[in-house]
């Protein structure tokens, strides 16, 4: 018997490395992948290619072991962000800008024999994204970048990249400034500049009013002497009594200054023809 599997020994050593080796050339490629088989490091053909129309290759995939390999790739959008670059507007402002980019790959051989991987495709969008936010968010007042679209930053720096990354077998679908913010130092100028128009604005308040004020005290005033001249003219003797009211009044009707006023008359002054009945 045991002679026997000593026998078989060989033949059974090579049947379970030819299984191995078959189980070895059997891959999956799934709807979201796409991949490229490479024979001796060479591409050979594409599996599940993306095409907007055409049929799916998704599923198992048969390669010949130890002599073909498989780079897989997204077959889908993919989605890259560079966050908090810090950019400078041309009115001189200082921002803090959150970028997101989509692409995809369509050229999966080309991607293949110029990166090797979809892993490095992140270190060229790293390597061309903020050379164009400076250039073209540096072109644009802040006020123009916060708008929608970013002012057409966002598609500029798309078409630009898209023609960057294009030998790499990549499509940049779109391209946009997900999120602004000014950082410190602008920040605290922005508020400084802030107060300086509050400032400015309440002291612009505070003397129209003031003018205001003078011009209809001044109105009243005129239309008040304006007056009193016609009533004057109109009855000498009844303004004349008038005005001796008047001042007695501001003298004697003040409560808190009752007794503490005197006034000192001969008896023949006008004043006082006015109280004797005269």
């Amino acid at each position: 018997m045991t002679g026997t599997l000593r026998h078989f020994r060989p033949g059974v050593f090579a049947l379970i490395v030819a299984l191995l080796l078959g189980v070895s050339g059997i891959s999956v490629v799934t709807e979201n992948e796409q991949a490229v088989i490479e024979r001796l490091g060479e591409p050979n053909r594409v599996i599940n290619r993306f095409s907007p129309t055409g049929p799916s290759g998704a599923g198992l995939v048969a390669k010949i072991p130890l002599v073909e390999s498989m780079v897989v790739l997204p077959r889908g959008l993919v989605t890259y962000s560079l966050a908090a670059k810090r950019v400078r507007t041309a009115d001189q402002q200082w921002l803090l800008a959150d970028t997101d980019v989509t692409y995809r790959i369509i050229d999966p051989v080309k991607l293949s024999e110029t990166l090797g991987s979809a892993v490095k495709t992140e270190d060229q969008l790293k390597a061309l994204l903020p050379p164009l936010l400076d250039q073209e968010v540096g072109s644009r007042n802040a006020v123009i970048v916060a708008q929608p679209g970013a002012g057409g930053a966002n598609e500029a720096m798309r078409r630009a990249l898209d023609a960057g990354v294009r030998q790499y077998g990549l499509q940049v679908v779109d391209l946009r400034i997900a999120r602004l913010a000014l950082d410190e130092g602008s920040l605290a100028s922005a508020y400084d500049r802030m107060e300086q128009r509050h400032e400015a604005t309440l002291a612009e308040i505070e003397v129209k009013s003031a003018n205001d004020a003078l011009a209809v005290t001044s109105a009243a005033e005129a239309e008040a002497t304006a007056r009193r001249k016609r009533s004057a003219d109109q009855d000498p003797e009844f303004y004349s009594f008038y005005r001796a009211m008047r001042s007695y009044d501001e003298l004697y009707g003040d409560p808190k200054r009752k007794n503490t006023v005197t006034i000192v008359l001969p008896p023949d002054s006008g004043y006082l023809e006015h109280f004797g009945g005269k």
